[in-house]
């Protein structure tokens, strides 16, 4: 037994608990935790982006979804069971092992909505919830990470579109409207935080935030917990601050009508709230999902920045292939290497996705050094990357033939994007919702017995999270899609073992003119037509690929030319040339 577990077991019997809940995810709940934050590492070695262990007095448990099945298994030591979600979930572990007994958890890190579903699931088994004062992790941790605390920085109003009293004053009128005696909101989402101050940062290495809770009072103040000094660039108008260890006396002052999101309030927040509270999603989520009129300038100026970076990378991804192998790693690296060069640049919006041949069957696949492949001949190799600008957020995949790829591969290539250019060119009345959209682009690859497990489109922040909600193009998808989404088309097939197809563009939903919403394409960035079949398309199908092709050329060739980078000139022409030429 390593020492980790021994330690955390003494503490189960000091505190007379059978077992300890331990989530990778911190207060926030968001898909990226800082190092501080990574406990679930500490206690198993098990690095991956999602999952769950549960330890008892003679058991440890880890759980995770099918991205991780071997990681688990290589990273654990023998003390640890690994299971697989959903074949075998935290819940059916812990009613078959823990019958009757008192599970332990950080109220930190577990939203209500959380705290319920396992409470639904548990309590007939006779398990029980604990909440705990001090996560046991931290205090066997000696050399834990600080806390990032990266100073904020303004989103300028030229960028943004609305300032921060207008903003302001829209969400108090949606908490009115959500109960006119609402007084108080807690803001339990650093995206929506940053969205509402008009501020940014870099707490996370993907998403440029603030890592902070706030309270907005029903006359417009917004008091931040965090140090006033990490806001000292940013203009603090209407804004006080506080150290988060006030949190607990602020809250309990307050009088009935705080509204908080279960979805991302963490358990030990509302148990500071002593009067009457109103549980609604944060008024922030929907606003922000639909951009202003300068948000979408800067997401069609941000996409011609990395539509440059991209092919520049995809000229040089073709070239190279040619000259020796290279290793999934050394790819992303360099094209990481592109984006790094374009003004505005950030950060990777996610550690890109660079696979390989049967790699890229595996949706969510990440190479990583030691541990990656050399890229095989005569296949497919799917990256999926973005980029956070200073002024938007990117996200595309491009599935890329090396060398002389099957006709089963070119056949499947084009039937995935006949789905996509289903989307694309869909007109569709007000109130449509995303499972209405999902089917659309569904429609032509299950006409050849294809589908795929993933959902097809997300919603994208603006500088912000790559995944935003509340719209998602999906058989989940039951919001609106409504004027001002930036969204993703992204429809794939995957055959396992053997190669992975995506065709990843992000699009703003648009008034179409005739009372209809449509879709602009914000991506710029040529598909592979050495994958392309024309004789399995149709003629719309064929003219929309051409159009969207001498649209690239059009946009971005001077851009290119600019750099002076001759190969990736020479690449765009021959790739945006029209289907009926040659390759």
């Amino acid at each position: 037994m390593t020492d980790k577990l021994k330690t955390l077991r003494q503490w189960l019997e000091a505190q007379n608990l059978d077992g300890f809940l331990v989530p990778r995810g911190d207060c926030f709940s968001g898909e990226e935790v800082p190092a501080s934050e990574e406990r679930l590492a500490h206690i198993s070695g098990f690095t991956g982006s999602a999952g769950t262990a549960v330890v008892t007095s003679n058991l440890a448990a880890l759980f995770s979804d099918g991205r991780y099945t071997l990681q688990m298994q290589t990273q654990t030591s023998e003390d640890w069971a690994t299971f697989t979600v959903p074949s075998t979930t935290p819940n059916d572990w812990i009613k078959t092992h823990m019958k009757g007994g008192r599970l332990g958890f950080d109220p930190w890190l577990m939203t209500v909505s959380q705290y319920r579903g396992f409470e639904d699931a548990l309590s007939p088994e006779g398990v029980s919830l604990h909440p705990v004062a001090a996560n046991p992790i931290d205090l066997a941790w000696p050399d834990q990470p600080l806390p990032p605390r990266s100073k904020a920085w303004d989103f300028p109003l030229s960028n943004a579109g609305l300032g921060r009293v207008e903003k302001t004053d829209l969400v108090i009128r949606a908490l009115q409207k959500i109960d006119p005696a609402a007084s108080a909101l807690v803001i339990s989402d650093p995206a929506s935080l940053a969205w509402l101050l008009n501020i940014r940062g870099g707490d996370l290495p993907h998403t440029p935030v603030i890592l902070a809770f706030a309270l907005l009072d029903i006359s417009g103040k917004v008091t931040v917990f965090a140090s006033k000094e990490r806001f000292d660039a940013v203009d603090q108008t209407g804004l006080s601050f506080a150290d988060q260890a006030r949190l607990g006396d602020t809250l309990a002052g307050l009088a009935d009508g705080v509204v908080v999101d279960p979805s991302s309030c963490p358990v030990a927040i509302r148990q500071m709230l002593t009067g009457r509270v109103i549980e609604n999603t944060l008024p922030m989520v929907s606003m922000k999902a639909e951009k202003t009129q300068e948000e979408a300038a800067g997401f069609r100026a941000a996409h011609k920045r990395d539509a440059v970076a991209m092919i520049r990378f995809l000229a040089w991804f073709d070239h190279t292939l040619t000259r020796y192998p290279l290793r999934e790693t050394e790819a992303a690296d360099k094209l990481a290497e592109f984006r790094e060069q374009e003004d505005g640049f950030l950060s990777p919006s996610f550690a890109t996705i660079c696979g390989g041949g049967g790699n890229g069957a595996i949706v969510h696949y990440r190479a990583e050094p030691g541990a990656d492949q050399i890229i095989p001949e005569d296949n497919l190799c799917l990256i999926d990357s973005g980029g956070q600008y200073r002024d938007a957020t990117t996200d595309i995949t491009r599935t890329i033939s090396t060398g002389k790829p099957s006709d089963a591969m070119c056949d499947a290539y084009t039937h995935v994007l006949r789905a996509h250019i289903a989307l694309d060119m869909a007109r569709f009345p007000h109130g449509t919702t995303g499972v209405q959209l999902d089917a659309i682009t569904r429609a032509p690859l299950w006409q050849q017995g294809m589908d795929y497990d993933h959902g097809t489109g997300h919603g994208v922040g603006c500088c912000l999270g790559v995944h935003e909600g509340p719209a998602s193009i999906s058989r989940r998808g039951t919001a609106q899609i409504r004027p001002g989404m930036v969204l993703s088309n992204e429809p794939g097939f995957y055959r396992e073992g053997a190669f992975g197809i995506r065709t990843e563009n992000l699009v703003l939903v648009i008034e179409g003119g005739d009372g209809n919403l449509g879709f602009e394409a914000l991506t710029l960035v040529p598909f592979d037509r050495r994958l392309i079949r024309a004789e399995l398309m149709s003629t719309a199908e064929i003219n929309w690929v051409d159009t969207y092709h001498e649209r690239v050329r059009r946009e971005i060739s001077l851009l290119i030319a600019s750099r002076g980078d001759d190969q990736a000139q020479a690449w765009l022409e021959r790739f945006t040339a029209p289907l009926a030429g040659q390759v």
